[in-house]
């Protein structure tokens, strides 16, 4: 009378620790720590400034969970470093464009450079096929970044020869060198937030069952103008990163 229900209830009491013991194995939380270089590369739709791009870093922190043996998914905070030089040059100037006098010993210049520190939020979905203690990752994101401060330092020079622009002295303007030095931080110069894309590969080493060592290659795209200015250039901001990293997996079967 009672061999159907205990069998059943023995062969159900059987798959409880074995289902979860596999459960625990695949799914866990995990935290760490990441920093690297970037490479930033910013890209102009101007034709009249040049564009000289200049190295910074990236250094942060991340918590993530793995739902499964090959997905994951991680949000990181990081602390970014921009930096870019702006140049312009125009040598000879007229008073107006239909003008047939030109003062070819005349120039302007422009020469700024923008240092820029941002708080960085990935979201980060990764894909991991594992052998062995090594691992290898496909992950793709979107980012949005906050501008905690920016400084610019250079110039801007304009010089008018007192013989070549002797014309435009009647125009109330005077020859000389009028030159205007910019230091310090910026004011309604560049915008406030980033945000875009981001994907990369990265390989892991499992040192034990808790701790992985990472390396990582990640492009960022981003889609804002640097600019808050409309009357600057406008300027779209991607960079390459290379960072290595530590991860801890807090709550992993061992």
């Amino acid at each position: 009378m009672y061999k159907v229900p205990l069998i059943t209830l023995f062969m159900f009491s059987c798959m409880i620790p074995s289902y979860t013991q596999v459960d625990n194995h695949d799914d866990y939380w995990y935290m760490g720590a990441s920093g690297g270089i970037s490479f930033g590369d910013v890209t102009s739709a101007s034709l009249i400034y040049s564009t000289t791009n200049k190295n910074g870093f990236q250094v942060g922190g991340l918590v993530g969970y793995r739902f499964s043996p090959e997905f994951s998914m991680q949000l990181e905070a990081m602390m970014e470093k921009r930096s870019f030089r702006t140049e312009r040059y125009i040598s000879g100037f007229r008073l107006i464009d239909t003008s047939n006098i030109v003062c070819w010993e005349c120039y302007y210049a422009y020469d700024v450079v923008f240092t820029s520190d941002y708080l960085t939020f990935p979201l980060v979905l990764n894909y991991t096929k594992t052998k062995g203690n090594f691992g290898l990752t496909a992950h793709g994101g979107l980012f949005f970044s906050l501008l905690l401060v920016s400084n610019y330092q250079g110039y801007e020079e304009i010089y008018l020869d007192p013989v070549g622009a002797d014309s435009f002295i009647a125009y109330d303007f005077e020859p000389g060198i009028f030159k205007l030095i910019f230091t310090g931080p910026t004011k309604d110069l560049i915008n406030t937030y980033d945000a875009g894309l981001l994907i990369g590969l990265s390989g892991k080493y499992m040192l034990n069952k808790s701790i992985d060592l990472t390396i990582e290659s990640r492009m960022q795209l981003g889609f804002v103008t640097l600019y808050e200015n409309p009357q600057m250039p406008e300027l779209n901001n991607k960079s390459l990163v290379l960072r290595t990293g530590i991860i801890y997996k807090i709550n992993r079967v061992r």
